[in-house]
């Protein structure tokens, strides 16, 4: 019974004509880099290199989403303790149909009426 469990587990391995995948050592021949075929060791280093770049982007962005939210924590207390002002009151921040554009042009019109020339002009 032994030698039948023996048999049993290594017959996927002869089956096999090696014990590996075509193009498992070192060197590629010149069709397969024509085609662009990377050899194993290639292939190994480029995704080494990846990963430590992905790293690296990954713990500089962690790093830079840390400092925002400090920042917007700072503003939040500045805002709650000197203005009164609280970001989810729904009497401050209730809903509208006013535009970005409307908001600009209304910004524009009150900074432009507000010009010493145009009063100049208007109250003559």
């Amino acid at each position: 019974m032994r030698k039948l469990a023996i048999v049993l587990t290594l017959l996927p391995l002869a089956a096999c004509s090696t014990f590996g995948w075509e193009g498992q050592g070192g060197g590629v021949t010149a069709e397969q880099r024509a085609r662009g075929i990377k050899d194993v060791a290639a292939l190994s280093s480029e995704y080494n290199q990846q990963n430590f770049y992905r790293q690296v982007r990954r713990r500089s962005d962690g790093r830079n989403n840390a400092f925002g939210r400090d920042l917007m924590s700072i503003q939040d207390f500045m805002d709650r303790h000197l203005w009164n002002y609280n970001a989810n009151d729904p009497y401050v921040n209730y809903p509208s149909d006013t535009t970005k554009l409307e908001h600009v042009g209304r910004f524009g019109l009150t900074t432009v009426s507000s010009l010493p020339l145009v009063d100049e002009v208007t109250n003559r």
